[in-house]
């Protein structure tokens, strides 16, 4: 009797797997929305690079231009789209600072929600010649709106959460548009629509090589058709540069290199071998859709990279065996995933060696990896509910939504950094500036995002959004350069001694070590008159 009533609750019958999807939705969003709740939380959830974006973002709401320090450093360390649109909201509440981090989370959780709404809908498209292709996308799109291993990296005040909007939306534009009955100026609006990417994240030149390599690689091989299909490319590569010129340009002009200094900044403190190692877990933490690997500190555990490497070629192998079952739009799903995915796995894993940013920077391709999960586990679950253990169907459901709002909750009242606002690994620097230095005083940190935003006459030292700081650090001038700003304190954490190059920096800046307190994670010096 029991097992017939279970039995009824099984795919046949939407109902489990309709909940489930429901309740992921729900968590999301909600979980999204948790840190406007309180002020204190709502500050506390955005991270300390998100600091440095709104920064910039409040002083052109205010008229400042693109800039720190109160308009009087210029910079480029940013990225420009989204930076603009934190703006506009800091302009329509004129600067204020609680009011324009409201804008932002709203900002993000809308974003968000679209993206989810367009990886449902790429799904669905993409793969409708399959029967539970809705099914699968739903799941998909449910997931990776509620994983607390994705979520976090669509609402940390960065440009991660649009990025991944425009990723998915001009795949699913690219993989199911009808591109053989386009004239040449329907290529050159992809072009616009390739180029404005590249305004919201850079390393998108990625993503637009993967886009033009796709379209060349589609459909038949006949010379006449593969000629009219580099033209078409030619005139989607040429729009895309066209509209990324003028920040190229600003860059070169300005601040005398292509790359923003963020970029040369980050550049400097390269390690290669840490990167390679990090790269296939945190490919796996995206591939498994839902599990916090970085949360349990395995990310550099050489055994796990190795096993993370199996698995990732394992689901990739699985790919490629059912390549000739693949239609046309799955084909293409792959090629621009697999070809696009590539390109960051080798530029951030071997060229451009940043270890603590590397779960941001493959971001964008976590909707690709999510879909290929999804359809894995609607598959397994056709399996299950075909055998004597679907019972347990209810069961798996449950559970899974259990894990998800559980890690949530730990998130919320436990010590994740940033992540629902429970700790910040800046907030002490915040707080004891607001306590001990008048808004009047020149105060500098390496780490100078989170301090930025609440004390307006900071000074960048890393040179990540100061062009003058990051000149210093190149020319080893550093410690000459804070003693000519006048900066009356350094306030960060202990070990920006080592990072700034030793005691004789600071003796050199003549500054001196007012406090530390390595339990806190604060050092402050104060200069000597």
């Amino acid at each position: 009797m029991l097992s017939k009533k279970l039995s009824q609750f099984n795919l046949h019958s939407p109902r489990v797997f309709g909940g489930l999807i429901l309740i992921l939705f729900l968590v999301g969003a909600m979980v999204r929305l948790t840190p406007l709740l309180d002020e204190t939380r709502m500050f506390k959830s955005i991270t300390e690079d998100g600091y440095l974006m709104m920064t910039i973002a409040r002083n052109m709401g205010l008229g400042f231009g693109m800039s720190t320090s109160l308009g009087q450093l210029p910079t480029n360390g940013t990225q420009p789209l989204t930076t603009g649109l934190w703006a506009a909201g800091f302009w329509l509440f004129n600067g204020d600072k609680t009011l324009g981090a409201m804008w932002v989370i709203w900002a993000q959780f809308i974003i968000a929600s679209l993206a989810a709404f367009l990886l449902w809908l790429a799904g669905k498209q993409i793969l409708h010649s399959h029967r539970s292709a809705s099914t699968v996308a739903a799941l998909a799109a449910a997931t990776w709106y509620a994983s607390p291993v994705t979520l976090k990296h669509t609402m940390n005040g960065l440009e991660t959460g649009l990025y991944a909007l425009c990723v998915i939306g001009i795949t699913l534009f690219f993989s199911i548009a009808a591109v053989h009955t386009w004239r040449l100026w329907r290529y050159a609006v992809v072009g616009v629509l390739l180029g404005l990417t590249f305004w919201v994240r850079n390393d998108a030149v990625f993503f637009i090589f993967a886009a033009c390599l796709t379209h060349i690689l589609r459909g038949s091989w006949s010379w006449e058709v593969l000629r009219e299909r580099i033209l078409q490319v030619f005139v989607m590569g040429a729009t895309s540069v066209i509209i990324a010129i003028p920040w190229l340009i600003n860059n070169m002009v300005n601040f005398g290199h292509l790359m923003p200094v963020s970029g040369q900044s980050e550049s400097m403190i390269a390690a290669i071998s840490e990167s390679a190692l990090l790269v296939p877990a945190i490919s796996m933490e995206y591939m498994l859709a839902f599990l916090p690997i970085q949360g349990y500190g395995l990310t550099a555990d050489k055994n796990l990279a190795i096993g993370a490497m199996l698995l990732i070629f394992l689901a990739f192998g699985l790919v490629l065996w059912h390549w000739r079952q693949f239609h046309a739009p799955e084909r293409r799903l792959v090629m621009i995933a697999g070809i696009f995915g590539l390109c960051l796995v080798i530029f951030y894993g071997i060229f451009f060696n940043v270890p603590h940013f590397i779960g941001r920077y493959l971001f964008p391709i976590s909707p690709f990896f999510v879909l290929l999960w999804a359809a894995v586990v609607v598959g397994a679950w056709h399996h299950l509910e075909q055998s004597q253990l679907r019972i347990l169907l209810p069961a798996v459901a449950v559970s899974f939504a259990g894990y998800i709002m559980l890690s949530h909750a730990q998130a919320y009242w436990g010590n994740n950094q940033y992540y629902l606002g429970s700790q910040h690994l800046h907030w002490q620097v915040v707080e004891w500036t607001q306590k001990n230095v008048p808004e009047t005083v020149w105060v500098g940190a390496l780490q100078s995002g989170t301090l930025g935003y609440f004390h307006d006459r900071t000074i960048n030292l890393d040179g990540k959004v100061n062009p003058e700081a990051l000149v210093a650090r190149q020319t080893n001038k550093i410690g000459d350069y804070i003693q000519q700003k006048n900066i009356e304190y350094i306030v960060d954490w202990p070990i920006s001694e080592m990072w700034m190059g030793g005691k004789e920096v600071f003796a050199n800046a003549k500054m001196r070590r007012r406090f530390s307190d390595n339990s806190e994670n604060l050092a402050v010096w104060q200069r000597i008159h």
